[in-house]
């Protein structure tokens, strides 16, 4: 709210505002901005990066993880912990507290091993832990080609966060061919039709994201609709299509 204010109070001095989902959207110009100074541009994913892998790959890329055989993968990709150290304290925004919560009601039924990927996830890791669920966490990954080859692992991804402006994990899920499922949060609602291309469940009711998330672990030919569903989808969401949206509604109106 205090960065809304900042930002009403000096929209004259802005040629407009950027965002990337219709969510933050709506959140600004309920604020009072002026909506001509609006601009949603979505996220983009790159669809030559990010590809459907196919079971002899996964289950070379598990063998590499040290993945026990039979387990059922679930990734995390962010950065869920308040500053750049272990990250101890959660940043609740992102919610790794309802990530730990739905985990562990999914490990009373399945073999989960979970796979984190992004720095400062000493609470994650120390939560899982504690649940005797297994995990392997890659940490700060410098190569970003690398993200893609661990989205090979998986077979099914959970953003459970309160906040997001994207997050980019939910176009990479879809790209690479893992059902997601996600919270009523920034890009998810213009992205996943609910039932049709992933799951949509509300902030923090971690039974709804475990009841969707058995859809898809116990459902074979939901899973596959849901997968076929998010890679036709996710073809607007092309950084070859994104880039010239940037190019036509942001860059060239800034010179012009």
């Amino acid at each position: 709210d205090k960065s809304n204010k900042k930002i009403f109070l000096n929209q004259k001095c802005l040629k407009f505002i950027h965002t990337s989902c219709n969510f933050t959207k709506q959140k600004i110009l309920n604020f009072g901005i002026e909506p001509s100074k609006v601009v949603m541009v979505p996220l983009g994913v790159d669809l030559n990066l990010f590809r459907p892998t196919s079971i002899e790959v996964k289950e070379k890329t598990r063998d590499l993880l040290g993945i026990p055989k039979g387990s059922l993968v679930i990734g995390s990709f962010q950065k869920d912990g308040n500053g750049w150290g272990e990250g101890l304290e959660p940043k609740l925004i992102k919610g790794p507290d309802v990530f730990i919560k739905a985990v562990r009601e999914l490990a009373k039924d399945y073999p989960v091993f979970v796979l984190l990927v992004g720095p400062s996830r000493g609470y994650a890791k120390k939560e899982l832990e504690k649940n005797n669920i297994a995990y392997k966490s890659m940490g700060y990954v410098e190569n970003f080609n690398e993200v893609a080859s661990y989205y090979k692992a998986l077979d099914l991804y959970l953003v459970t966060s309160r906040i997001e402006g994207g997050p980019q994990a939910i176009l990479e899920s879809m790209a690479s061919g893992v059902p997601l499922v996600s919270t009523k949060v920034g890009m998810a609602v213009d992205v996943i039709f609910d039932g049709e291309n992933g799951f949509l469940a509300e902030v923090e009711n971690i039974s709804e994201i475990v009841q969707k998330a058995k859809l898809i672990i116990e459902n074979q030919t939901l899973r596959e609709k849901l997968i076929k569903n998010a890679l036709e989808a996710v073809k607007d969401y092309s950084w070859e299509k994104i880039s010239q949206r940037y190019l036509q509604e942001i860059y060239l109106k800034l010179i012009n």
